[in-house]
């Protein structure tokens, strides 16, 4: 009985870690798939340009296993990433004749609705962290292509400290989903970027 007891917070543990690997997993893919025009103009290879069409299915496959770990976590924080992923949209109709802020309103009046106010803010200020130190690694990158970039609009110190401001209220409210989410990206870009260099190679 002890042992099993024991158990319960290891395996609460995992399958959040799961949650966001695979959550970030799919945003990843989602991003470089919308992504690939800009990434084409620099060179850079991704898992979305190797993939091609099957970028999608294999993103929803993927964010379809998040949830199944740790169903709000895995959609609060792809609900996080989904409107902060519009920011270069706010004003512009998109696919459904809503702006980008009027679909960020309405998915986060629906998040609020569904889910915890602090499970829905703790993923965004997560996201929101890692968006912002994203955009501080890619600003050279995003000024040549012309792809939206905080660091670039706002300026690095701007950047930096919004995103230190996000880390530190993200970390008072739940440290835990901060840290899984940081190293789940990290996980993320590791492996899809071997994977890419890895298909460039043989490609040649």
């Amino acid at each position: 009985m002890s042992g099993a007891i024991f158990d319960l917070p290891m395996l609460s543990l995992i399958r959040s870690a799961l949650a966001c690997f695979f959550t970030g997993t799919a945003v990843k893919l989602m991003d470089d798939y919308l992504d690939a025009p800009f990434d084409q103009m620099i060179g850079k290879r991704t898992w979305a340009a190797e993939l091609e069409e099957g970028a999608l299915p294999y993103a929803l496959a993927a964010l379809s296993l998040g949830a199944a770990a740790h169903p709000v976590w895995s959609v609060t924080l792809f609900w996080a990433s989904y409107t902060m992923g519009m920011r270069g949209d706010l004003t512009r109709p998109l696919s459904l004749g809503l702006t980008g802020w009027q679909e960020a309103l309405i998915l986060g009046l629906l998040a609020f609705l569904f889910f915890d106010w602090q499970e829905m803010l703790t993923s965004w200020t997560a996201i929101f962290a890692l968006q912002a130190i994203d955009d501080l690694r890619d600003r050279r990158e995003d000024r040549l292509t012309g792809a939206g970039n905080w660091a670039v609009k706002w300026g690095v110190v701007e950047t930096a400290l919004a995103a230190a401001l996000a880390v530190a209220v993200s970390a008072y409210l739940d440290l835990l989903k901060l840290v899984l989410v940081l190293l789940g990206s990290l996980v993320v870009v590791i492996i899809q970027e071997s994977g890419a260099g890895t298909g460039g190679q043989t490609g040649d």
